[in-house]
């Protein structure tokens, strides 16, 4: 019968991916450090604990846990200005993406400005036009602010008519600022 001793250590799965376990004392030692050096870069809380984490892991891929501490700590500090630069490019090109997205969905949907100014001025004057009651509806609803109860009080009526008379108001503005309307309301 063949002792364990005496068998040939195979190595496991685990001990093929992960060939050297991470010193506990050494990380503990240095990641205060990176932490601050992370912080010092500009990072927040959260993005500093991850660039400390990825600094060790690169340190640990490259086998540099074997160093003097003087040496492992610029390599981790190091690591994590690299792990630093490589997010903030990755925003930066996030940023220039959004900004782009932005900028095409404004083209396909915004009026240009001519065309934008003339409906202003096609809306100033069909209101203009209005009269009575429906010129001060839409002026204590759109330009002050009132809700139909208030609009109801100043006008006399019932909070149901001032519904009525701006919901026919704003028809016919549309037909007016469309110019498919010549009549005063």
């Amino acid at each position: 019968m063949q002792s364990v001793a005496a068998a040939p250590h195979r190595l496991t799965a685990v001990e093929e991916v992960v060939p050297q376990v991470p010193d506990v004392a050494l990380v503990q030692r240095h990641l205060a450090g990176v932490f601050r050096f992370a912080r010092a870069l500009g990072a927040d809380s959260e993005l500093a604990a991850d660039i400390a984490q990825e600094a060790f892991v690169i340190a640990w891929q490259r086998g540099k846990q074997n160093l003097p501490d003087r040496a492992l700590a610029r390599f981790l500090r190091r690591s994590a200005r690299f792990v630093w630069l490589q997010n903030c490019r990755q925003d930066r090109r996030r940023e220039a993406a959004i900004a782009k997205a932005a900028e095409i969905a404004f083209e396909q949907t915004a009026d240009d400005d001519a065309a934008h100014d003339a409906r202003i001025t096609a809306t100033r004057r069909c209101i203009e036009r209005l009269n009575g009651r429906a010129q001060q509806a839409v002026q204590l609803r759109y330009r002050d602010g009132h809700s139909r109860d208030q609009i109801a009080d100043a006008l006399g009526l019932a909070p149901n008519g001032v519904k009525t008379l701006l919901s026919r108001t704003r028809r016919w503005l549309q037909q007016c600022i469309e110019g498919t309307n010549h009549e005063t309301l």
